[in-house]
């Protein structure tokens, strides 16, 4: 059966019969999406779901949906290559988009990027060495290697003299690292639809010839242990693992059923304005999520204590918030309960200079001052992300804030 594919951007309401979903289907990708943690990816309604701040993939039997992010860029393309960009940067991925046109195009964007990427990081990985290591093995061999399992030897070879059954250490590429990447390679392989990315997948399975494919699960991976010689695979290694853990796997097929690979533009946003200013200014003191008990708890009741935590504190007296929401004055404006955060905030750490960081909607302001007395200055700014993004840009992008 062909799949369903559908591309709506974020923060937006799609009907149940728009996205082809039967109630009984949309409670099945609710508790999948439940399973691996991503709840609050969708809000799902009575009449349809809401997409909010998450956007990425979600692949669920016969129906896939892509949720595009539409606050970093004015295109479809532009808003893809700055999420890439924007992983990149606070991940350290060398992520490269697959050009503008193939990501247009293509069915699944989000999962041709990394797939891409994935296949490029481990072929450059696998160019300087593959993974060996010391697996122990027991054969029933005609020699006697390493040493003989004696109970073992007697069940199988009662009678029978010419073998032996034993066990020995093999130094083999047949192990569980390389096994993930050739099972990770052989699911993307029928996922992707683009020739040069499907090309590189196939490579890696042929590099692979003497490795077993066979399913692993994320649980699995978490065994491994690169050494010294392997940190060249640390991020093909990531990439790998994030693709197990945000699916479901069919042991019959050798594939992927299902695929939620989601990013929460909340917390992507709030981690590249702190880098940003990390690597622009170096000189500064600039902390991040410093979290501060407001209240002990109520009435002895345990577990019922209370924190603040604001996002960036920069020299010890600027408190910056970052909000990825739509602000378009006066039609948007900073909500009620943003400014009494921002004022607590205030209170409880001592701190008068206030920002709210948020991304820009539309042209016209940078910066705004809010609220402005002896005790306190809230101000507003923007940041824009409409352009496309790069490395030199980062610099004038933090500009409104300072």
């Amino acid at each position: 059966m062909n799949s369903r594919t559908i591309t709506r951007a974020e923060y937006e309401e799609i009907s149940y019969p728009a996205l082809g979903l039967t109630f009984d289907k949309a409670r099945k990708l609710k508790e999948f999406l439940d399973s691996k943690k991503l709840s609050k990816a969708l809000d799902f309604k009575l009449s349809g779901i809401k997409t909010g701040s998450y956007v990425g993939v979600i692949k669920y039997a016969d129906f896939q949906l892509n949720i595009i992010p539409k606050i970093i860029g004015d295109t479809d393309s532009v808003c893809l290559e700055n999420l890439a960009f924007m992983l990149s940067y606070t991940r350290q991925l060398t992520i490269h988009t697959t050009g503008q046109a193939q990501l247009t195009n293509c069915q699944n964007p989000f999962l041709e990027v990394l797939s891409a990427h994935y296949a490029d990081a481990l072929l450059k990985a696998l160019s300087r060495q593959v993974p060996h290591s010391y697996e122990t093995r027991e054969e029933n061999l005609a020699t006697i290697k390493g040493k003989i399992l004696f109970a073992q030897n007697i069940r199988h070879n009662f009678g029978n003299l010419a073998r032996t059954y034993c066990q020995f250490d093999e130094f083999t590429p047949d192990n569980l690292i390389n096994q993930t990447f050739k099972f990770v390679s052989h699911t993307l392989q029928k996922l992707t639809s683009v020739s040069q990315t499907r090309q590189k997948l196939l490579k890696i399975s042929a590099v692979y010839d003497e490795v077993t494919l066979r399913p692993i699960t994320y649980t699995e991976t978490q065994k491994i242990i690169l050494n010294r010689n392997q940190t060249i695979f640390k991020e093909p290694l990531e990439l790998a693992q994030m693709f197990l853990q945000n699916s479901t796997i069919s042991l019959h097929n050798h594939t992927f059923t299902n695929l939620a690979i989601l990013f929460d533009m909340n917390k992507l946003f709030e981690e590249f304005v702190y880098m940003a200013l990390k690597r622009t200014y170096p000189q500064w003191d600039i902390k991040a999520q410093n979290s501060k008990r407001i209240i002990q708890s109520i009435g002895g009741i345990p577990d019922t204590a209370y924190t603040i935590r604001p996002d960036i504190i920069v020299n010890g007296n600027t408190i910056i918030d970052t909000k990825y929401k739509i602000i378009d004055l006066p039609n948007h404006k900073p909500s009620e309960a943003d400014i009494y955060q921002m004022l607590a905030y205030s209170k409880f750490y001592g701190i008068k200079n206030i920002i709210l960081c948020y991304p820009t909607f539309k042209q016209g302001y940078s910066k705004a001052t809010i609220l402005y007395d002896k005790n306190i200055q809230i101000n507003l700014v923007t940041l824009n992300l409409h352009q496309k993004l790069a490395m030199q840009s980062t610099h004038h992008i933090l500009s409104s804030i300072f």
